[in-house]
């Protein structure tokens, strides 16, 4: 077979190319499967969520409630009687201020780790103890059901402040410099009360912290008000050879 010269080759080339295209154009396109191409898939209402975001943070737990009997009162006067048996005391909480009174408990029986924190007097089987400096005082009560101990803890005034049914309502309170009695039973008293020294001269008399009281001296009198709540000591000697005596005032708002 002979070859065929050039210029007849290029026509019979365009025409193949021709039909080709035409057999593409009369095709129909393909069609895009669900999951594919430039458009994503939507998931069904039933398909769960995928996100990525964090799960939310737990909420924070709540702190516990304080045990039964551990509420806080107020500068109250609480009243216990020692003689009562049974299960052993829960803790008392009081403000600084009140009055803790144990009732048909003999002389002697009433022991404290320290002291420092309450000034307690015994008189006709009654213990009364004035709560005079924030803290916790370590009781132990010994009787017939032999030694019990007694967790007191002296709190901080409420703010705003509770009532105060233990501290005294009279103003001015008076003591007097020459009396030679029992020692001074610690108060709680209000601020603004006047606390009245009498029969005392110019000297043997000391008070602290001054900061917390404003007084004045005249004529063998002296008148301190409550200026600031706190606890004052006011300390008196009425003849260079007498005893030195002390009254212990918590002032509260």
């Amino acid at each position: 077979m002979r070859d065929l010269p050039f210029r007849r080759v290029i026509p019979l080339m365009a025409l193949a190319f021709a039909a080709v295209a035409l057999a593409a154009c009369g095709s129909s396109p393909p069609t895009l499967q669900e999951g594919h191409g430039s458009t994503p898939a939507q998931p069904s209402p039933s398909t769960p969520s995928t996100s990525t975001s964090p799960a939310p943070a737990p909420a924070p737990a709540t702190t516990p409630a304080a045990p039964a009997g551990t509420d806080c009162m107020g500068a109250v006067i609480h009243t216990m009687d020692a003689s009562v048996g049974g299960q052993p005391w829960r803790s008392v909480c009081m403000a600084v201020g009140g009055l803790l009174r144990l009732t048909n408990l003999g002389p002697g029986n009433l022991a404290a780790a320290s002291w420092d924190n309450v000034d307690c007097d015994y008189e006709a089987a009654v213990h009364e103890c004035r709560l005079i400096h924030t803290g916790t005082v370590k009781l132990t009560i010994t009787n017939g059901h032999g030694p019990r101990p007694l967790n007191l803890m002296v709190a901080h005034p409420s703010s705003p402040s509770e009532p105060s049914p233990a501290c005294v309502t009279t103003s001015p309170h008076s003591i007097e410099a020459n009396y030679a009695g029992p020692p001074w039973r610690a108060i709680c008293a209000k601020v603004g009360t006047v606390v009245r020294v009498q029969n005392l001269g110019p000297e043997g008399f000391t008070v602290n912290p001054k900061e917390l009281v404003s007084c004045w001296y005249e004529a063998a009198v002296r008148e301190c008000t409550l200026a600031k709540a706190g606890t004052v000591t006011f300390t008196t000697r009425f003849t260079p050879e007498s005893e030195i005596r002390s009254l212990i005032v918590v002032a509260v708002l």
